[in-house]
This record gives structure tokens, sequence and C-alpha cells, in this order.
């Protein structure tokens, strides 16, 4: 019995930085973790294009969310939503590069989530109360991440822009015109950010948990 095991018996559960881990040899535990990598890359570029005709409705930001939590490594998470945008940008097109850096970067903005919850989150059967509030607080990231996205995009928007008068009035048409598209967004992010923990609830409700990367430790 090694340290660590010695520690969840001691405790009773696992502690947080065992949440993503289980027992493999080093060298399938790195395939595993790249496959994981790429499966998401491949899967939130799929889905961006098959739901191109949905304004904003997209599973980028449900991805950065779920690197964050799921990757040891903060850039590798990172990683995860810039590569879908760069990767399906070259068939949807580009954009002013001034806004598409700000689009960017908003979207892979929830990885910085990964603390609060890479500490908090429990997906344990034996613990519903600590399950019900890890999903309240899933879903709570979620809308936050979707405000920010929508705060900070028609900001630049706007700045950018010149049908928008440089003044107050000209940020709140800029606003409410874009409102149509927020509950495109909301609902893009909720969807695949309950589609991705919940399944990773699920694996690890059965004792199949998927290991964290730990290329760059953070």
């Amino acid at each position: 019995m090694n340290q660590n095991q010695q520690q969840r018996q001691d405790t009773g559960r696992d502690t947080p930085g065992d949440r993503n881990n289980i027992a493999l040899p080093a060298e399938s535990r790195q395939g595993a973790q790249w496959l994981v990598f790429c499966g998401l890359i491949s899967a939130g570029v799929g889905a961006r294009l098959l739901c191109r005709d949905l304004p904003n409705f997209a599973p980028v930001a449900a991805l950065a969310l779920f690197a964050g939590y799921f990757f040891s490594s903060r850039l590798l998470a990172i990683m995860v939503p810039v590569l879908v945008m760069v990767i399906s940008d070259f068939t949807l097109g580009t954009y002013n590069p001034g806004l598409m850096i700000v689009v960017y970067s908003m979207l892979a903005l929830p990885v910085m989530m990964r603390t609060v919850l890479r500490r908090h989150l429990n997906f344990s059967p034996r613990q519903p109360r600590a399950m019900a509030f890890s999903s309240l607080g899933i879903v709570g990231c979620s809308l936050l991440a979707s405000i920010a996205f929508f705060l900070v995009t028609n900001l630049a928007v706007w700045w950018q822009a010149t049908w928008y008068t440089a003044n107050l009035a000209g940020l709140a048409q800029c606003y409410t015109q874009a409102l149509p598209f927020f509950r495109y967004t909301m609902g893009g992010d909720l969807l695949f950010t309950i589609l991705l923990f919940g399944g990773h609830a699920l694996v690890m409700a059965r004792s199949l948990e998927l290991p964290g990367v730990s290329v760059e430790q953070s």
C-alpha cells in the first residue's frame, strides 16, 4: 500500500488531487491522457461545425471549463478551446483579427475557474448532497462564462465597429441587438457543460475514472 492509498484509507475519501487519477502504469496513463486531449479537440471541432447554423451555439466554452477541471496542466487545458477554434475557423472563416483575439480569449477564460472546480467538485454517488452542490456550482460557472463572453465580446464589437455611436447610447444599442444571440450562447454552454461533466460523473461513479494530465504542473 503506497502513501496515497494509506491517506485515502485514513480519511475515508479521496483527496482533491486524486479525483481524476487512476492506478495505471506510467506509459498507459500518458497515452490515456493524450487520448482524452485529442478526443476533446476532435469532438469540439465536429460539434462546432455541426452547430454552425445556430448562432453562438457551440461547445467551446464548455470544453474550456471541463479541460480546466480535468487536466493538471493549465497550458494543456487552454490549448483545448484555442485549437478547437483555430481548426474549425479554417472551415468557417476568419474575421477582424482584434475581435478574434477577444473571442478566443473569452472562450479560453473558463479554464481559469479550474482552482474552484478542482478543489470543490465531488462526484461521489455516496455523497448525494455534495454531488448536488457540485452540479449547482458547474451550472453557475457555465452561466458566469456565458455572461462574461456576452459582455466583453459585445463591448469589443462596439469599440471597433463604425455603425454604433461612440457613446452610452451606442453601447446600449449594441448590447440590445446582441440579446437574441445570448440565449444561444447560454444554451450551448449549459448543454455541453452538462454533457461533459455529466459523462465524467457517470464514469467516476462506475470507478472508471480517467487520469488527469500532468505534463506541466500548475
